[in-house]
């Protein structure tokens, strides 16, 4: 069953694309903090009893785990890592939550960084990792992997320029990789998929060190004591508008 869910998992994430998706960035006094990604799958649990996986999953019963495991030994065995990539990953932990019963299935991985023009790289490093799992996974005889002829991962963030200076964070559009975006092949598995009714909404929430003194955005969400921002968007609004995940915010 634990094979049969995680195979379902892997070729979902691989080809449609996470259904709910949250990053959540804490940017200390100092300038460091860390980069929380957090995926809800939960979803998925129901989908593989649709795609004949009920069996297996009454099997498992009540099977429950939530789990922290430290990303230090992990780190070397992904490969094609820099590192100053290698080096952030092994501070990071990745905490597993499922639960069959209730229909819950969370990862969430936390990594650290020592100033805010590492959040770029961590970003990228975030979805390297969590795709590395999964094609290692596909190619241990998953039976979902087909000819293992995957697209290469992207997300939405690496069609964003990123400008940090002290005390401003910017994000917009890269208009001229944005022109090709209907070229990537992992995109429009997303965007297949999302045809077919599985809803994928990404949630990015900044928690400041101290009071914002400008959030300019059209997605932009500003809490009551200016120390959060909130941007939400879902892959319809990343395909017909994706300046609403564009961000100004100077604090």
């Amino acid at each position: 069953m634990k094979k049969l869910l995680f195979s379902f998992f892997a070729f979902t994430f691989l080809l449609a694309g996470c259904l709910e998706t949250t990053q959540e960035i804490t940017i200390n006094e100092d300038g460091s903090g860390t980069v929380v990604n957090t995926n809800d799958f939960s979803a998925l649990i129901g989908l593989a009893k649709q795609m004949g996986g009920a069996g297996d999953l009454e099997k498992a019963g009540d099977m429950a785990k939530d789990t922290v495991i430290s990303m230090a030994q992990g780190a070397d065995s992904i490969p094609n890592l820099t590192p100053e990539e290698k080096e952030i990953l092994r501070k990071g932990s990745l905490r597993v939550n499922m639960n069959i019963k209730d229909e819950k299935f969370l990862t969430s991985l936390s990594l650290p960084f020592s100033k805010p023009s590492d959040i770029t790289m961590i970003s990228k490093l975030s979805g390297k990792a969590m795709s590395e799992a999964m094609k290692e996974q596909m190619a241990d005889g998953s039976p979902v992997g087909g000819n293992n002829e995957i697209p290469e991962t992207s997300s939405f963030d690496d069609y964003y320029k990123y400008e940090f200076s002290e005390g401003e964070l910017t994000r917009k559009l890269d208009k001229d990789k944005y022109a090709g975006v209907e070229s990537d092949e992992f995109l429009k598995g997303m965007k297949e998929a999302s045809a077919m009714g599985l809803s994928m909404k990404a949630t990015y929430v900044i928690n400041l060190p101290r009071p914002a003194q400008k959030a300019e955005g059209k997605g932009v969400k500003l809490s009551d004591d200016k120390k959060k921002v909130t941007i939400t968007a879902d892959l319809d609004d990343f395909f017909a508008d994706p300046s609403k995940l564009e961000y100004k915010i100077k604090y």
